[in-house]
């Protein structure tokens, strides 16, 4: 399996979300984004959604290998 890295470096300046998609403490709610993904490798579009695992935890056993 190939593994490809990419670094980005930048200074977010600013972000505007409109308030249908925000949480009761007015952050984010990803799951109100109807949000998608270009996978130009792939050549699609994915939509984004459903939280499948939580961050940080679910691909630590992955590490150990």
């Amino acid at each position: 399996m190939e593994v490809y890295s990419h670094h980005v470096i930048g200074e977010i300046i600013g972000v505007l979300a409109d308030e249908s998609v925000l949480d009761e403490t007015g952050k984010v709610d990803a799951t109100k984004l109807n949000a998608f993904v270009f996978d130009q490798f792939r050549n699609g579009y994915y939509a984004i959604g459903e939280k499948v695992g939580q961050a940080w935890h679910t691909g630590t056993p992955l590490m150990k290998e």
